[in-house]
């Protein structure tokens, strides 16, 4: 029987930390199905979904606990089921520009939560001016999947209300999907 578990690993970024950490997983005859990593300051981190049979999920669970402390990295692991595929006739990527101004992102989360959007990725970003005196720049792109029976043209133009309240740039994408 497949078991699943979701790793996250975060300590100062430095060469060949993500080799120790997916070594082991690999030594534990574990495969990493889905992953990500991501630079946050200073700091490395890194995202896995494995999967393997019950003994190998064990040896991951014991020993990076381990690895961790002699790499000086946090770890939280957590079990997981296989995730179930459900067909989304449609999913939507929304993109945002601004100059950078504190609470932004909350505000776009906060749309979706109250439309029963399910997000599916987030990534946001501010670029520090390159001249003295001139603002961050923003960007936010969430990838989202749509509810059945949603009006597309009602959550665009709901889309581009809030963008015109916020005084920030933002396009959205649907993508439709057939069975």
């Amino acid at each position: 029987m497949e078991h699943y578990l979701v790793v996250t690993a975060v300590g100062t970024d430095r060469p060949g930390i993500s080799d120790e950490v997916t070594r082991l997983i690999s030594q534990c005859n574990c495969n990493i199905v889905d992953s990500r990593l991501a630079i946050f300051g200073r700091e490395f981190t890194l995202i896995m979904l494995l999967s393997g049979n019950g003994n190998a999920i064990s040896r991951v669970e014991s020993t990076l606990p381990l690895k961790a402390q002699e790499h000086d990295l946090l770890t939280v692991m957590k079990r997981t089921s296989k995730h179930e595929y459900r067909f989304l006739p449609y999913t939507a990527d929304f993109h945002v520009e601004a100059d950078d101004i504190p609470g932004l992102t909350e505000q776009f989360t906060h749309f979706f939560a109250c439309r029963q959007i399910d997000i599916a990725s987030l990534s946001a970003h501010t670029h520090e001016a390159s001249e003295e005196g001139h603002p961050n720049r923003f960007q936010l792109q969430i990838s989202a999947n749509l509810p059945e029976g949603c009006n597309l043209m009602t959550i665009q133009e709901e889309y581009e209300a809030l963008c015109q309240d916020l005084l920030v740039n933002g396009t959205v994408t649907f993508i439709g999907h057939n069975q």
